[in-house]
């Protein structure tokens, strides 16, 4: 038996010709989707599903920083995000087709786990854009602030109909109980696509950090990361 979970996805294929225009996506709906309708055939609280212009920068940012992150983004146990991604200033950042104050989201103005949030998938580019320990820490360390564990790509992703399926993919194990870092290096890397997965971990201790990254599934949601001290990741390239 698994423990039950809250579910919210957000994601972009088509943007406007305006101050927020990026290249249309195609596949970023399938995803998401994909992710969210196999957690809830698994049971799990399907609380959100927000697309194209019902997708918000504001359902990222933490009310320290004028946004409102506890009622969506940190008001999920699991949040999946698929869309266009960038990192620069070991800061990453996430694109919005309307500019509900902002166009782009930032990562230095989350506080990812500061209410419920526990696991957040960055199904876009540049996660981080390579595995070194001060790259992975500058961008990571100070957003993490609760949260369990972030998934994403080292440099760029795909939308391509090659891994259409790799939110529903990783939605069924994932709901199953599957251990979580695995199921996401197995879904998302891709030899063809040249795309690399990588899955970070979060611990009081290195010992923690290690242990969530190795073993976690959703059965862990309530064992808290008290403090965020040590990151712990592998990735498949």
């Amino acid at each position: 038996m698994t423990l039950q979970v809250r579910v919210g996805v957000e994601w972009i294929n088509t943007f406007h010709n305006d101050s927020c225009n990026q290249n249309n996506l195609s596949y970023r709906d399938d995803h998401a989707v994909g992710f969210y309708n196999e957690m809830g055939s698994h049971g799990h609280s399907k609380i959100f599903n927000f697309g194209n212009d019902n997708a918000w920068e504001t359902d990222f940012r933490h009310p320290d920083h004028g946004g409102d992150s506890l009622n969506w983004l940190d008001n999920v146990h699991f949040c999946y995000y698929s869309d266009h991604g960038g990192n620069w200033g070991n800061v990453m950042h996430i694109c919005f087709a309307v500019q509900h104050q902002h166009c782009l989201g930032s990562s230095d103005k989350w506080r990812l786990g500061r209410k419920m949030l526990k696991w957040f998938v960055l199904d876009c580019c540049q996660a981080v854009l390579n595995t070194s320990k001060d790259h992975v820490l500058a961008v990571w360390g100070g957003p993490m602030q609760g949260v369990h564990l972030v998934f994403g790509f080292i440099g760029n992703g795909s939308d391509s109909w090659w891994n259409d399926d790799l939110g529903s993919d990783f939605g069924d194990d994932a709901g199953r109980g599957n251990k979580l870092a695995n199921a996401w290096l197995d879904h998302a890397y891709s030899f063809w696509l040249n795309d690399d997965a990588i899955a970070i971990a979060a611990g009081a201790s290195q010992s923690e950090a290690i242990n969530r990254r190795e073993n976690e599934s959703i059965n862990w949601r309530d064992y808290a990361v008290t403090s965020t001290n040590w990151l712990a990741w592998k990735w498949r390239s």
